[in-house]
């Protein structure tokens, strides 16, 4: 099966460059380094005895943060080297602030083609390989099954759309989910699905969501809060209860930032003193945004020009890795790609950890576990539309109560879902040692 992926690739590649071209122009920041994505890296040469090289692949910034406490206690053995790749330039970032006095290395990760794919490996040399959530190259893992690596996937779960895939794609994948040594799940669902598609059941263990175990961010103080409000311009020096309500729209898609600035907007006319910090998904996307706005009789700023010289109802938060901060100083949180027509939900997980109150639309199937239990320990509420949330909002504005409640399920529902990291190592410690 791997030569009819090699005879497709070359084509449907050729057919993808002006899209990928497009991309890269857009997302910024693959000039540098690009050559990885050839394999172009440092030769890491042999291990010293004993030792073991941990190849790990995640493709973006949320994979890469939540393989913070992975990272932290394999970084703690001695006789580990971990070489970390990613797919875009945001992840690749992210991978340099943060774990670059950890690792033995940070790369691209090489085009999946059997030159590039041969020539990371020959200059990588792992010992074991493991890949993020739902990270299945073919050409990767033909070649650690024919160096008889092991190769497990870690955090592995399937959205809705890529198990729909694999499905009628048939035993023309089956190939793939046989040739795993391990995989490490995130909830049973995700468990089913893969056994659905192929793989024993003895190779599958369900351990929880690593992204739980990510460790909080260092808590603002009291003035740092208001140092970053009102840097944001999101204070108001008028406000008769000191500091209006602020509504934050996390990892926001197309529409949803249209949406956030109506219900703003109405509920401002109706007398509520409220300000609204937009995060959208994509950064580059703020000049669509900044047309959206300017079409509102709203004042806004836009957190990449610096400190806001005046205090306005809308700050734009479109910079990169700064999300859990934001949400620090939100009292409420709408979970963005969750509204019609979007589907799969971005992760609320971060707004639960820090306690928040949080809204999403009715669909959260990439996330559907996390969802469901937020759901059941009442922290979150589920919308439909525009005016289910905007009622949703109104409800919370209006009654302090009800926001320190699902505040202290929030700390409730973190505690019972912690705990994926150590149950993972566990399950590597076959392929790692002790």
């Amino acid at each position: 099966m791997i030569w009819i992926y090699r005879i497709l690739f070359l084509p449907v590649f050729a057919l993808s460059i002006p899209y990928f071209l497009w991309h890269m122009k857009r997302r910024g920041g693959y000039k540098k380094d690009l050559h990885h994505k050839f394999g172009d890296i440092p030769d890491h040469g042999k291990i010293k005895s004993g030792g073991k090289r941990i190849w790990i692949q995640a493709v973006s910034v949320g994979e890469m943060k939540a393989l913070r406490p992975l990272i932290d206690r394999l970084a703690n053995n001695p006789e580990i080297e971990v070489i970390l790749t990613t797919i875009t330039s945001t992840g690749y970032s992210i991978a340099k602030e943060s774990y670059a006095d950890q690792v033995e290395g940070i790369y691209y990760f090489p085009l999946d083609f059997v030159p590039f794919n041969r020539k990371a490996w020959n200059r990588i040399r792992p010992d074991l390989c493991l890949l993020m959530e739902g990270e299945l190259w073919p050409e990767h893992i033909h070649r650690a099954r024919k160096r008889k690596i092991p190769i497990v996937l870690i955090n592995a779960r399937l959205s809705d759309k890529t198990y729909r895939l694999y499905r009628r794609l048939g035993r023309s994948t089956r190939y793939l989910f046989n040739s795993l040594d391990q995989v490490i799940t995130s909830s049973p669902s995700n468990a089913e699905r893969f056994q659905k598609l192929g793989c024993t059941p003895e190779k599958i263990i369900t351990v929880g969501n690593l992204k739980c175990d990510v460790p909080l961010p260092e808590p603002l103080t009291e003035i740092e809060k208001n140092t970053l409000i009102q840097e944001l311009g999101l204070n108001d020096p008028n406000c008769n209860n000191g500091q209006p309500l602020i509504v934050c729209g996390a990892s926001t898609w197309n529409g949803e930032e249209e949406i956030l600035f109506r219900i703003l907007e109405e509920l401002t006319e109706e007398g509520h003193q409220l300000r609204l910090l937009v995060v959208p998904r994509h950064m580059e996307r703020r000049d669509e945004i900044k047309s959206q706005i300017n079409g509102h009789n709203m004042s806004f700023h836009f957190r990449s020009e610096g400190r806001s010289k005046n205090s306005v109802q809308a700050c734009i938060g479109d910079t990169t890795g700064e999300l859990a901060i934001f949400l620090q100083i939100s009292d409420l949180v709408f979970i963005g790609r969750s509204l019609p027509p979007h589907k799969g939900g971005q992760t609320p997980i971060e707004a639960g950890m820090l306690g928040k109150p949080i809204f999403f639309g009715p669909d959260m199937s990439n996330f559907r576990e996390i969802a469901k239990s937020l759901l059941a320990h009442g922290v979150a509420e589920k919308v439909y539309d525009e005016p289910s949330l905007k009622t949703a909002i109104r409800e919370l504005c209006l009654n302090k109560d009800l926001r320190r409640e699902r505040g202290e399920k929030a700390t409730q529902w973190l505690r019972s879902n912690q705990g994926a990291t150590d149950r993972t190592l566990k399950a590597l410690k076959g392929f790692i040692g002790s």
